[in-house]
């Protein structure tokens, strides 16, 4: 079970292009890094998709988990990086988990190939729970 399999079976996934994906992320950076969750997880796909912005932001939510395909387990303080072998089904997820006290949200998406996703969300506290649990938090 992916975080993906479990946002998406309480909530009807949509289709969504990358930028449209990245607005959400960003907006969902945005409120963590104000509501301050006790812990986040992400799924990243790819080491390529760790850039230094994006490392930054989740140093400013630490603790952070983040997995992708080619990450190294030490990433910077308080963010903690999961390699992931080829066939794991996370590399084809992009997720976010921020159980925020009384805001959490979960935001995953797959990847469809030929730069088409789809989506789903849920701010629903279990289903950001066991998201978060799949998700090591």
């Amino acid at each position: 079970m992916t975080p993906f399999q479990v946002v998406s079976a309480v909530s009807a996934p949509a289709a969504a292009d990358k930028a449209m994906l990245v607005r959400v992320t960003r907006r969902l950076e945005r409120r963590a890094l104000l509501d301050r969750p006790p812990a986040v997880a992400a799924c990243l796909q790819d080491a390529r998709f760790l850039t230094e912005r994006t490392l930054e932001v989740y140093r400013g939510m630490a603790p952070a988990r983040l997995y992708a395909r080619g990450l190294h387990t030490a990433l910077a303080q308080g963010v903690t990086g999961v390699p992931l072998d080829e066939d794991d089904p996370l590399v084809d997820e992009w997720t976010m988990v921020l159980p925020c006290p009384g805001r959490p949200v979960v935001f995953a998406a797959t990847d469809l190939g030929a730069e088409r996703w789809t989506w789903s969300q849920s701010e629903d506290p279990d289903v950001v729970a066991e998201c978060g649990r799949l998700l090591g938090l």
